[in-house]
């Protein structure tokens, strides 16, 4: 029974989640998400790594994403 209702509430969930992202909030969300792969990608010993930096800084560019850990 609890697996069924679930499911059955799943979808009002997700609706009331897309409401509740706001343009500024998904930035922000954006900015801890690239910030992650950005330190893992400094903190790795592999230099091939190191070209997905770039791409990086284009997404944040692109989609307007500040990089509020830099001060």
């Amino acid at each position: 029974m609890g697996k069924n209702l679930a499911l059955k509430l799943l979808p009002f969930l997700v609706a009331q989640l897309i409401k509740a992202l706001t343009p500024d909030l998904m930035k922000r969300f954006a900015d801890k998400i690239l910030d992650a792969v950005e330190d893992a990608i400094q903190k790795s010993e592999n230099k091939f790594d190191d070209v997905i930096l770039p791409l990086l800084t284009l997404i944040r560019s692109a989609f307007n994403v500040p990089d509020n850990d830099k001060g």
